[in-house]
């Protein structure tokens, strides 16, 4: 009997396969034979990094002769307690086994850690077969099992490891040798990446849009007419604007005729299915949801509840085998009340149409990423086991479903041009014939013209002169700039580009795009408030450093995502793609080597000889006497004016640091003389009530002194501030805090410290 060992990417994936050799072990060996599990926790081997190969091991930056390229591309294992324990399974157990089974995730990434760990393991000759996930459900799983493929041999699998390839290599090529000339030549850290660049770059020209806007208010005429309103026309098109009143003219007749009438009926189909980027666009439009929460959330459903399909899937079509699941699919709308009613009343014949749709049901489509869209398993929700956020994403993918196979919406709309001596007025409206798939979503309103015909009289009650103002472009949020990643082409005027970049899906992939978009948001080049995203004084200067590259533009990016994807369809060769990707980083080297080095100054003087601080890679240093700040302290980025602060001797404000065990505690910062370097500064300024003992102890914790005195933070579920501990201290009240009874109740109280310094909640008799 074969023997093989199964390498799954996680343990949840290795806990529901092995439930499911388990339950049909007899079946799974009398055709397959024996298998053992091992899981891994993501990706266990990587690249060396550039100080780790013998030809630049121990260079400065600044001396190496760029670009660096890789003869022989070597890897090392990611140095993790629990890599090592299960690299040394995996090793124990390979000359038992006849054969392995790639369990990995069946996207990209899942090949290329196969591929890096067979590699760096030497075994790219042993037997492998390749293991599919749709969904977690033990139908599903049983059935992948038992129709695996040779990892080695079958093309598809080739072609997606060949495309990790190019995609991890770009992405090492493009980062590595332009992060370093970059960074050597602004004399500050300069981190480039082949998506990250442009990224920041569409938040930086919204912000830029936004800043520069100027408003400038512009005029309609509008007429009247009782029943309906119509505007002043010049192209029969679209409202003539003025810039100002006086500009709108005031000799028009009330009285007119109907010039033209055009009713045209529209067909408006269903919206897609989801993939991972339009659910997680989707979510944050309409939930507040972050790309990242999103995923986490769409990842649980998937693995804890297995009640969707495939999460990180790119394609929003359904292949027409899995089309023959539609019935079951349906039958999972009844837990929720507003789907249940409208998926019972589905007449059988609505299935051949549905799986007629070629915008629903495409094979092609579908085997451009292996993957079908995101849809229902036949797994039904326990709504009572999952969470208020799971719930609602979990809606949102069977509501789009159902939504196939609704009706089309189907509308009247008309278009009514009126004449007033030479004037021309347009109105337009619209009458909805059916609601058809919108029921489920929110309905439109009709917008009623009346029943008016060609050379019929009008006259107009009342013109009205109606100011506008332009608005500025609307800023953009963690959905919408994942939405304007995928759909980069929209903003390419350029034909052929445009169509390069729709094929290339835009900027990433959805896996990613939640990650690069953190990822600039923590590395302080983006910033999030509560209207949207803003470019930060560290993402301009960011910006202004790699603009002269074409790595900043979009459409360097999509490019090369446009030949990654050929290569993972079979459509394009590895190899000269590969030699195409170096001629271009050629050219990037080129282009930076022609960037004179700059000195990047910032508004902050030398605490010690009083010289402007300059910035590299490191921090903030003085050329003069070396004073050094460096610019990130223990989890905290330290900006310009935390710099101006320390520099001119005073404290920062309290600021959270992270301990090596990842644990957070607060501290001021200062310039210590006698060590010459910036040191914490764990004194709270407040003195103890009980014993009188300044600067007692301030943390995560609340306030404590040696003597014993304790005043927690956590209040009856109410956490205190800063400065709330220090009004209780100073003998003060806290008035009308929220807090919660242990029953769970919530009441409203007041806090203080009692005869005995202990934390006191009563209610205002008055």
């Amino acid at each position: 009997m074969q023997r093989y060992l199964m390498i799954c990417e996680k343990p949840s994936l290795m806990r529901e396969v092995k439930a499911c050799y388990d339950k049909h072990e007899r079946e799974i060996q009398s055709k397959l034979g024996e298998i053992e599990f091992v899981a891994l926790a993501g990706h266990i081997c990587t690249n060396y990094e550039p100080n780790e190969y013998d030809e630049w091991n121990g260079l400065s930056w600044d001396k190496v002769d760029y670009p660096m390229i890789p003869a022989h591309w070597k890897i090392k294992m990611i140095q993790k307690e629990y890599n090592e324990k299960v690299m040394r399974e995996i090793k124990s157990k390979l000359d038992l086994v006849n054969g392995l089974i790639v369990g990995t995730d069946s996207d990209v990434e899942g090949y290329g850690i196969y591929y890096l760990l067979e590699t760096y393991l030497g075994i790219t000759e042993k037997k492998a077969l390749r293991f599919i996930e749709h969904s977690l459900t033990d139908e599903e799983i049983l059935q992948q099992l038992l129709c695996m493929t040779d990892y080695h041999t079958d093309p598809i699998h080739k072609h997606y490891t060949q495309s990790f390839l190019m995609r991890s290599r770009a992405d090492w090529l493009y980062g590595m040798n332009a992060t370093r000339m970059m960074t050597t030549k602004m004399n500050f850290m300069v981190a480039v990446g082949r998506v990250k660049t442009p990224t920041i770059k569409l938040v930086y020209d919204n912000s830029e849009a936004i800043e520069n806007f100027v408003p400038r208010n512009y005029y309609n005429l509008e007429a009247d007419y009782g029943q309906f309103k119509a505007t002043l026309t010049q192209d029969n098109k679209n409202p003539q604007k003025f810039d100002a009143p006086e500009d709108v003219p005031v000799d028009i007749p009330k009285y007119g005729i109907v010039e033209s009438k055009t009713v045209k009926r529209e067909s408006t189909h269903a919206p897609q299915l989801y993939d991972l980027a339009a659910i997680q666009t989707e979510a944050g439009k309409s939930l507040g949801y972050s790309p990242s929460e999103t995923l986490n959330i769409i990842q649980s459903l998937y693995e804890k509840h297995k009640v969707i399909s495939y999460p990180r899937t790119q394609c929003r079509f359904v292949s027409s085998e899995k089309a023959k699941e539609f019935p079951q699919m349906l039958s999972q709308m009844k837990v929720f009340e507003d789907l249940a009613d409208v998926a019972a009343q589905i007449d059988s014949s609505v299935f051949s149409r549905v799986i007629a749709d070629k915008k629903v049901v495409n094979d092609t489509e579908v085997n451009k990423e292996s993957h079908d869209a995101l849809l229902p398993t036949s797994q039904t929700p326990d709504l009572s086991k999952m969470s208020e956020r799971e719930i609602k994403i979990c809606h949102l993918i069977y509501k789009r479903l159902l939504a196939q196979f609704l009706p089309m919406v189907c509308e009247d709309k008309t278009v009514l041009i009126t004449k007033h001596g030479d004037y021309h007025f347009i109105a337009r409206g619209k009458i909805v014939i059916e609601q058809g798939w919108r029921v489920l979503y929110k309905g439109v309103k009709d917008a009623y013209i009346p029943a008016l015909s060609e050379n019929d009289n009008v006259n107009v009650e009342e013109f009205k002169i109606a100011k506008k103002v332009t608005t500025p472009p609307k800023r953009l949020t963690q959905a919408t700039l994942l939405n304007a990643m995928e759909h980069i082409d929209t903003i390419i005027e350029d034909k052929a580009l445009k169509k390069t970049m729709a094929d290339s899906k835009g900027l990433g992939t959805p896996a990613t795009r939640a990650t690069i978009i953190s990822d600039i948001i923590e590395r302080g080049y983006v910033c999030e408030k509560k209207d949207g995203l803003y470019i930060t004084d560290e993402g301009r200067k960011y910006i202004k450093a790699v603009e002269p590259l074409d790595i900043t533009s979009p459409v360097f990016a999509a490019k090369m995502d446009t030949e990654i994807k050929k290569i993972q369809r079979g459509e394009s060769d590895y190899n000269e793609a590969y030699d195409n990707m170096l001629d271009n980083l050629n050219v990037m080297c080129n282009q930076i080597d022609d960037i004179p080095e700059q000195e990047q100054l910032v508004d902050a003087s030398c605490i010690k000889c009083g010289r402007p601080l300059a910035i590299d890679r490191y921090g903030y240093v003085c050329r003069e006497c070396n004073v050094r700040v460096p610019r990130v302290i223990r989890g905290q980025r330290i900006d310009e004016d935390l710099v101006r602060q320390i520099m001119g001797g005073d404290e920062t404000e309290r600021l959270t640091f992270k301990k090596k065990d990842g644990k957070v505690f607060p501290a001021k910062l200062y310039w210590n003389f006698s060590e010459d370097k910036v040191k914490f500064d764990f004194s709270s300024g407040l003195n103890c009530p009980k014993c009188g003992a300044t600067n007692i102890k301030l943390n995560n914790g609340g306030a404590f002194c040696d003597c014993g005195f304790k005043l927690f933070r956590n209040c009856r579920e109410h956490i205190l501030s800063d400065k709330e501990i220090e009004r209780l201290i100073n003998n003060d009240s806290l008035i009308n805090v929220s807090m919660k009874k242990m029953d769970g109740t919530r009441f409203t109280g007041n806090i203080r410290l009692d005869e005995n310094y202990e934390t006191k909640i009563y209610w205002d008799k008055r």
